[in-house]
């Protein structure tokens, strides 16, 4: 079964405020959940296994990571409690992380309502827009989420843009000074890196200059690197990429700030680097980044053509 929901999630401080406004509004109250949720590694979207008295289901769901009203396109199977699903696909894909909480479910009609304790995260409330049917309008969800958004006084500072998944991943994440080597063997883990640069290149590239690279690991497992260098008053970042079951995780932007933060502390007012015309994402992850284009390298082949970008710190 699949739905369009859109969906609002931030911190709660009073959930008792929130209780006394959908008692006051009827809401239809289906209990508290004890739920374990496990996510497995995809290379996109989310899929996981919500285990719970109350609901109990495979879902599977892309979401927009934005704060305030969000899309998200949801893909639900009900498979039987004795069914081997989670050991089937903890086997075929590995686990990623295991969200534990306490839920508790409202409904005002298409709205469903969570008020969640999370195990060390705290108390949050969702908001859920539901379209089952394909009756009602997107623009309609997006309005009855931000009425709701007004209606239990949610400060802005307080929406998020993660899932529970993504905030305790960010808990196991740490960023490190690495090696060369590190470098090197995650590179030639991307499947995107057509000609892998050997370890003699970086050697020659890092040689007598000011370079950086940076390791993410989660639970002490590389999963992405990001390496650069000086130039002139610049830092070139040069090289760098998430392993593909890892995306879509913020790690990519954490890697780049921590590259930035670097970069300043050292006296360096720009960053600059080079894309092929082909990485498309990785063209969007740097606009969207403040980078603006300075420049193109063009070659026969359209798709290997450079697009030169630069940031001013």
């Amino acid at each position: 079964m699949s739905q369009l929901n859109i969906e609002i999630k931030a911190r709660c401080n009073d959930p008792e405020y929130i209780r006394k406004i959908l008692h006051n509004r009827g809401a239809d109250f289906k209990g508290i959940d004890h739920q374990t949720d496990t996510y497995f590694i995809v290379p996109s979207g989310r899929l996981k296994l919500r285990e719970g008295n109350i609901e109990y289901s495979l879902v599977y769901y892309d979401r927009e990571d934005i704060s305030g009203p969000k899309r998200s396109d949801v893909v639900y199977y009900h498979p039987k409690k004795e069914a081997p699903v989670k050991e089937l696909l903890s086997k075929a894909l590995g686990k990623l992380i295991t969200v534990e909480k306490k839920r508790e479910i409202y409904y005002i009609n298409n709205i469903k309502i969570h008020i969640d304790i999370v195990e060390e995260l705290g108390n949050f409330v969702e908001i859920e827009a539901i379209d089952e049917t394909g009756s009602i309008s997107a623009e309609q969800l997006y309005k009855q989420c931000t009425e709701y958004l007004k209606l239990f006084k949610i400060k802005e500072n307080y929406l998020l843009k993660n899932s529970y998944s993504d905030m305790l991943l960010e808990k196991e994440l740490s960023i490190k000074e690495g090696t060369i080597e590190q470098a090197v063997e995650l590179s030639h883990q991307i499947p995107e890196f057509d000609d892998l640069y050997p370890k003699e290149e970086y050697e020659k590239r890092f040689s007598n200059i000011h370079h950086l690279i940076l390791i993410a690991f989660y639970k002490d497992i590389p999963v992405g690197f990001k390496a650069g260098y000086e130039i002139d008053d610049a830092f070139y970042t040069w090289m760098g990429e998430v392993l593909p079951e890892f995306r879509n995780k913020h790690i990519a932007r954490k890697l780049a700030e921590k590259q930035q933060e670097w970069a300043k502390q050292n006296g360096l007012t720009k960053i600059k680097l080079k894309t092929w015309n082909k990485h498309k994402v990785m063209l969007q992850f740097a606009l969207s980044d403040g980078f603006i284009i300075t420049g193109f390298e063009e070659k026969e082949n359209m798709n290997e053509s450079r697009i030169i970008l630069e940031k001013e710190l």
